[in-house]
């Protein structure tokens, strides 16, 4: 066999990743379950016509009209009510992979080469650090948002290379859309700018210095056509959210306690996250936070000073601290060691930034470490090493999805299996979802919030028939057990 017989796909690779994630998941694939929030965007999405009522019902602060529409797919697509749970859950699954992806694509555009981009998905994808993204069906629209941020980057990136208009168009859509599945991914059209503004000319063009600060801050126009259509569609829901406690969004926001509190997520959660390293109950002391940022900082300006082409480097720094501050400015009125620290969801955007940080600086050793082949494809040296990365993520972060996953009550299963039961009743007898849910009464949904009528999961008949109420009291009585 030849040397270049012997190279190996680095597509492989990723499908190596990409089969890791379920499997780091298993101990909550196995016991599916939707929870809180979930509840609220499932049963204001069981018709496409209560999708549409509610696409622009804010959730908290958030205006998430994409999610809404996710939340009315799903339910489209899943008609037994039994059925929600694991959808749900592998839905948290399938937004990580597409993201995965979507790095891989960028990463192996910006530097060049498939080894980093598999490199980057896998340390990005194979890790339990936003743990609640992949297993929170609520939590996994922040995953959504990312994946559409990261599609604008590659629509960024496609427009330095062609110079086209539409890529540029292209990417400040994506700017508009990220932030409608949630609101962490609002400064993507800053993450895109920024990504432009450091770039060289476009291919084929000499544009003035004017020209190409206009042309970077287009992605800021889609984030600006998505702040004011939130304005203007909710703004006392979104300004004046009720877990502010009184205050606005722009009151609660604190600068000095958000900078405080982005060192402690650092060292808390964020650095030793990155191998599985978390204690949901304890943190670390002002001295610790400072000596474990401080020698983080140390070994980035390291980093740093040896690579040539800093674009990734400094995009990667910069997902990293922006997202941190914006959340935990936003959060500063919250208290950091109970709730902040232990919701796990604020570390996705993050840890992105983290990994392309990281990544970006390897292009140091190429031709000094390894030699990577032109045609993409990977040695068997160079494949082995990326799988031992694989599989060294999963075993650093195996204990913590083992350990944080927890007994799902069976009675949820119950309930939706009577539920579906019920459902079936109606649509077999032409009663109609609400005339139902009024024979029905109250039945509390296991793991939502207290008063959550497991009812609003009932759809009726889509032709129903005139039912007095007391009427279907009586025809649902045999099967409501």
């Amino acid at each position: 066999m030849t040397r270049e017989a012997g190279r190996i796909p680095a597509v492989l690779l990723g499908c190596l990743a990409t089969l890791a994630v379920p499997l780091l998941y298993l101990p909550w694939i196995l016991e599916p379950h939707i929870r809180y929030d979930d509840f609220d965007f499932l049963t204001k999405s069981r018709t496409w016509t209560d999708t549409l009522t509610h696409l622009w019902r804010p959730m908290n602060e958030h205006l998430m009209p994409l999610a809404r529409l996710d939340a009315g797919l799903l339910m489209w697509l899943v008609e037994p009510q039994s059925l929600l749970p694991r959808a749900a859950q592998a839905h948290g699954v399938l937004a990580v992979i597409a993201g995965m992806w979507l790095l891989y694509l960028f990463v192996r555009r910006e530097l060049g080469h498939p080894f980093y981009g598999v490199l980057a998905m896998s340390v990005w994808g194979v890790t339990t650090t936003y743990y609640e993204n992949v297993t929170w069906y609520s939590a996994s629209f922040f995953t959504l948002g990312l994946d559409v941020t990261l599609a604008a980057l590659l629509a960024a990136q496609w427009f330095e290379r062609s110079g086209r208009a539409s890529a540029l168009a292209l990417c400040a859509v994506c700017c508009a859309l990220a932030p409608a599945f949630h609101g962490t991914a609002l400064l993507a059209g800053a993450w895109c700018t920024l990504y432009l503004g450091l770039a060289g000319p476009v291919r084929g063009a000499s544009p003035s210095i004017a020209r190409r600060l206009g042309t970077a801050s287009a992605p800021l126009v889609g984030t600006a056509l998505f702040v004011g259509l939130a304005m203007t569609t909710a703004p006392e829901q979104i300004l004046g959210a009720e877990h502010y406690r009184g205050k606005t969004l722009v009151g609660a926001f604190d600068v000095v306690e958000g900078m405080k509190n982005t060192l402690r997520t650092l060292a808390d959660n964020q650095l030793p996250g990155t191998l599985g390293i978390w204690d949901r109950h304890a943190t670390f002391s002002w001295p610790a936070v400072l000596m474990i940022v401080g020698t983080a900082a140390v070994l980035a300006v390291f980093w740093w000073r040896g690579v040539r082409q800093r674009r990734l480097l400094t995009l990667g720094f910069a997902i990293a601290i922006a997202s941190d501050l914006i959340v935990y400015g936003a959060r500063a009125d919250w208290n950091y060691d109970r709730s902040v620290h232990n919701w796990t969801r604020y570390h996705l955007f993050p840890h992105l930034g983290i990994v392309l940080f990281v990544v970006g600086g390897l292009t140091r050793f190429d031709g000094r470490w390894f030699s990577l082949a032109a045609d993409g494809r990977l040695s068997p040296r160079q494949a082995g090493a990326l799988g031992l990365v694989i599989l060294g993520m999963l075993g650093c972060h195996w204990p913590r999805s083992r350990g944080s996953s927890f007994a799902v009550p069976p009675e949820q299963i119950e309930v939706l299996r009577r539920v579906e039961r019920v459902d079936q009743a109606c649509i077999a007898a032409g009663i109609d979802g609400e005339t139902a849910r009024e024979a029905l009464g109250f039945l509390q949904f296991p793991l939502a919030f207290e008063g959550s009528n497991a009812w609003e999961f009932l759809r009726g008949s889509p032709e129903p028939v005139p039912t007095r109420v007391e009427d279907a009291a009586t025809l649902l009585r045999s099967v409501n057990r």
